[in-house]
């Protein structure tokens, strides 16, 4: 079923409409009608079309929050990574050096031939272990202490964030 309208438009676009008949080879009905609903078509899908361009701004946001996130938690790990290498105490077993990583991760003295277990550095002073040698001094206990929350930082963040390269909360 058709319907028809009558409507005064200026000669631009009835001369427009002419050639867009002409073109497609229909007449200026046709033409008309197919315009119109197009125009019609367009209209309604402004809104999906900019519900589209404001989901595309909020997805824009977050991942520059997530790059910023990243960096961030990147930045944390390299200074770990950098303070877990210093030397924090000396092995009460041989008196070498004991590094961060040695008593976090490893719990042990990383010398092949002494191995000793680091765990009393973390409970005694160094005047309380065996011999002198070994312990931990304030200074030391509290460089420690700021690598581990550090680690516990970035255990949290990438908890949290779905790792360092991000994801969702």
């Amino acid at each position: 079923m058709s319907q028809t309208i009558y409507a005064r438009v200026p000669d631009t676009i009835k001369e427009a409409a002419d050639a867009h008949a002409a073109a497609r080879g229909v007449t200026l009905a046709g033409a008309v009608a197919e315009l119109l609903d197009r125009g019609l078509q367009a209209v309604a899908d402004e809104r999906s079309i900019g519900e589209l361009e404001r989901r595309a701004a909020e997805l824009t946001t977050e991942i520059e929050a997530l790059r910023q996130r990243d960096q961030a938690v990147s930045s944390a790990y390299q200074a770990l990574a950098q303070r877990i290498a210093q030397p924090v105490g000396a092995c009460p077993r041989c008196g070498d050096p004991v590094t961060g990583h040695d008593l976090l991760v490893l719990g042990r003295c990383s010398k092949p031939d002494c191995a000793a277990s680091l765990s009393e550095l973390l409970s005694r002073s160094p005047s309380t272990v065996a011999g002198g040698k070994g312990g931990l001094d304030d200074g030391e206990f509290k460089m420690l202490l700021g690598a581990l929350g550090l680690a516990l930082g970035i255990a949290y963040l990438s908890q949290h964030t779905g790792g360092i390269a991000g994801g969702g909360e």
